[in-house]
């Protein structure tokens, strides 16, 4: 099912990262439940950042994937932001996301979960496609529809 709202992509993208956190409450031990307490904190963090981006655009009128064709050069600093976090969802190295994850996974590994570990890799690796979409149209993406100011 192809996403075509920017906050909608996020809210499901939620949904993974649930999972991804509730490894670390799988495993019951303290190393699961750091790793979830520090999961819980990054993911907050990323998502913080990216709905106050992407509530920051909406004055500009970007409500679809899209409409963030023409970001990089009307507003590049939010471009660049926006892309950084949407890298760190993806769990890209060094960014803060991969380290929650590599935390989580490495958590589940040590409590025995030997299966839960390379699914939320694999998962995580197809959840790359998603994540790293907003970021590739906000940059490279064509104009599909010009920002312009809210109408007063």
């Amino acid at each position: 099912m192809a996403q075509t709202k920017v906050k909608r992509l996020l809210a499901h993208s939620s949904i993974g990262h649930v999972g991804y956190i509730r490894t670390g409450f799988s495993c019951g031990t303290i190393e699961g439940i750091q790793s979830l307490l520090i999961g819980i904190f990054i993911y907050a963090l990323m998502t913080i950042d990216a709905f106050a981006i992407v509530l920051a655009l909406r004055q500009t009128r970007v409500k679809y994937i899209g409409d963030l064709g023409a970001l990089a050069k009307t507003n590049p600093i939010s471009a660049i932001t926006f892309s950084i976090t949407m890298f760190s969802y993806a769990g890209i190295p060094p960014l803060a996301g991969f380290c929650s994850k590599f935390y989580l996974f490495f958590a589940a590994l040590g409590c025995g979960a030997y299966f839960l570990a390379p699914v939320g890799v694999l998962t995580s690796v197809i959840g790359r496609w998603a994540a790293g979409r907003l970021p590739r149209v906000s940059q490279f993406g064509g104009p599909k529809a010009v920002l312009r100011a809210p109408d007063k």
